[in-house]
């Protein structure tokens, strides 16, 4: 079986692949791993033969989707899977120029507003997933957007996130700096773009000042870093900017509280391994976004309006100010998100829709 992703380095999408790559039953799959590029900062195991196929941007798109029909007519995969949107356009395309055909299994990691922006490719989207033996989706709420704007034959099912709760607790285990003496630890993990909102974060920030003693730090890389430095500054927050971190899991385990306040979310593996490591969390919740599949308000974490600094300062405060439900929250979020997205269930949830695309 062969697995088709841009890297394996940097996002959600990519670390479940690295997960399940891993995880997945020996005697029965033996997986290959294609790439868009060489980023490889999550684990590859030795036995999965891994292949390049350049795509240089768009203008390398379709010199991307011959060498992986070409790909696939050399190497003859029982099974394709597509890790998220981009992965299956070039899939989708390739697929019906090759000799051999394999089942296509489509799997979606975003919202189609987000990874499918224009209605011209919005439609070329829902012609490819049309061709797809199985579509995928890892949260509920994109089951039923991607039902709703492509409406794949097949409809939609639910495969959840592959976490590696024992990876995670090693990495939690190594050093990483720890907040000055005094100061809470507000974090947050994503890319710094402004899909993510840390703008947002800021702002509900420097409504603490007043209060707590606290510093903000945000797991991530992209074009937003200078105009997030700088507002910080203005505002007189002491915000802390590590970069890209292969061992988010060190950071996350010294801080107080997780915050997520994206516009839009798949099912953030981010959050999950925060709750997974004992971290409650605030998040912007509405309808883009499986973060609120993964924290209960009132339980695990709270759950404000989308786009709203005032509600996000509130509920920070309220939790910051409060160490024993702050606590509590975070007992409930570890149980919970380990039972929910486990890595073994997960493999073998997705063992079983391989089963089933033979089967046919």
């Amino acid at each position: 079986m062969l697995f088709v992703s841009s890297s394996l380095s940097g996002g959600g999408a990519e670390r479940y692949v690295s997960n399940v790559l891993g995880a997945l039953d020996r005697q029965r799959f033996a997986p290959e791993l294609c790439l868009f590029r060489r980023e490889i900062d999550y684990p590859l195991p030795d036995d999965v033969r891994l292949e390049l196929v350049p795509k240089p941007g768009p203008l390398g798109i379709a010199p991307a989707v011959w060498r992986l029909a070409r790909l696939i007519d050399r190497r003859r995969p029982q099974l394709v899977v597509s890790a998220f949107s981009s992965p299956s356009f070039v899939t989708g395309n390739a697929l019906p120029l090759a000799q051999h055909r394999p089942r296509w299994l489509a799997r979606v990691s975003s919202d189609p507003d987000e990874s499918e922006p224009g209605r011209l490719l919005r439609h070329w989207m829902g012609r490819l997933y049309a061709r797809a033996d199985s579509v995928v989706a890892n949260a509920h709420y994109l089951c039923e957007r991607v039902a709703q704007v492509h409406a794949p034959p097949a409809g939609v099912e639910y495969l959840p996130n592959a976490t590696d709760f024992a990876a995670i607790d090693r990495g939690a285990e190594e050093a990483a700096p720890a907040p000055p003496s005094g100061r809470l630890r507000l974090i947050s993990v994503g890319r710094l773009e402004p899909l993510k909102r840390f703008d947002l974060l800021l702002e509900a920030g420097a409504q603490l000042l007043e209060r707590f003693e606290f510093e903000l730090v945000i797991l991530g890389e992209g074009r937003e870093r200078a105009r997030l430095e700088s507002r910080a500054q203005e505002l007189g927050l002491r915000l802390v900017l590590p970069g890209f971190c292969t061992n988010p899991w060190a950071w996350l385990a010294r801080a107080d509280l997780f915050v997520l306040p994206s516009a839009t979310e798949g099912l953030p593996n981010a959050l999950v391994e925060a709750q997974g490591l004992g971290l409650a969390a605030v998040v912007s919740g509405g309808p883009a976004t499986g973060a609120v599949e993964v924290v209960q308000d009132g339980a695990t974490g709270r759950i404000v309006p989308q786009g709203d600094a005032t509600a996000l300062a509130s509920a920070l405060s309220e939790l910051l100010g409060d160490a024993p439900t702050r606590h509590a929250f975070a007992a409930r979020a570890r149980e919970r998100a380990r039972a929910q997205y486990a890595l073994e269930p997960a493999a073998r949830a997705l063992e079983a829709q391989l089963d089933e695309l033979c089967r046919r």
